[in-house]
């Protein structure tokens, strides 16, 4: 089967606030984002909410498509009181721990050992049973063998490394043979695959064959694609690519 497309919305939310005010319309452009054909909604709240606010979150869990469960709500970020408190009081589809960097200006990297495991640890035995946990990790061996001490039902292998270097075979191949290594050792611990950062149609095929995802995150180039083609045509796009990969 093909791969899930989690929609992430975070972009939007940053136009949104870039001038103050509801517009955009962050439930509007989710919610064409499912009639396209979604079979998911991301959201990234970051402390200094440059873009998806706790609101949001809220907001977005308020949606019938995702209050009955016939879309997956994914809720990405570091492991803070308020975002568990919050995932704990929603009960979303997915949270998926993604580590921070200070001063970073996007995520781009996996779990490694010097995060804190013992407090992903306990995030698992918090969450398990009414929450998918996934983690943020390497193409790396170590990084997946982390996630499987944690106990975590899925890995999202961050992908910015191999997107980087798609236009230079030697070093494009090299990532993906990384990156189907480190998937067959997750599936060899029963972990679902997820996968995402900067993938677009013309990396995706490449990293589908390679790692066979269950579900991909996708929003900057996604949405930077929908500002020429519309939102719902882009949703489509991608989806079509799933499928005849």
């Amino acid at each position: 089967m093909p791969a899930n497309l989690s929609v992430n919305v975070n972009k939007i939310a940053l136009l949104r606030n870039s001038r103050g005010g509801p517009i955009p319309d962050l439930v509007h452009f989710a919610r064409l984002a499912i009639e396209a054909g979604a079979q998911g909604i991301t959201v990234h709240p970051r402390e200094d909410a440059r873009h998806i606010t706790l609101d949001d979150v809220l907001a977005l869990a308020e949606m019938p498509e995702i209050r009955d469960g016939r879309v997956e709500f994914n809720i990405e970020g570091n492991i803070r009181p308020e975002l568990v408190r919050l995932t704990r009081r929603i009960v979303p589809t997915q949270f998926t721990v993604v580590p921070a960097t200070p001063g970073e200006l996007t995520s781009d990297r996996g779990w490694r050992a010097y995060d804190d495991q013992e407090q992903l640890a306990a995030l698992v035995a918090a969450l398990k049973g009414s929450v998918r946990i996934s983690v943020f990790t390497d193409a790396d061996p170590r990084s997946v063998a982390l996630a499987c001490e944690a106990g975590v039902d899925a890995v999202e292998f961050y992908t910015g490394a191999y997107a980087a270097a798609f236009d230079v075979p030697a070093e494009r191949d090299r990532h993906l043979t990384a990156l189907a290594g480190a998937a067959a050792l997750a599936r060899s611990h029963g972990l679902r695959i997820h996968a995402g950062h900067d993938l677009d149609t013309l990396n995706l095929p490449a990293l589908l064959s390679a790692i066979r995802p269950d579900e991909l995150s996708i929003g900057h180039r996604l949405v930077s694609e929908a500002i020429e083609h519309g939102l719902a045509a882009t949703v489509r796009r991608y989806l079509d690519v799933l499928a005849t990969a």
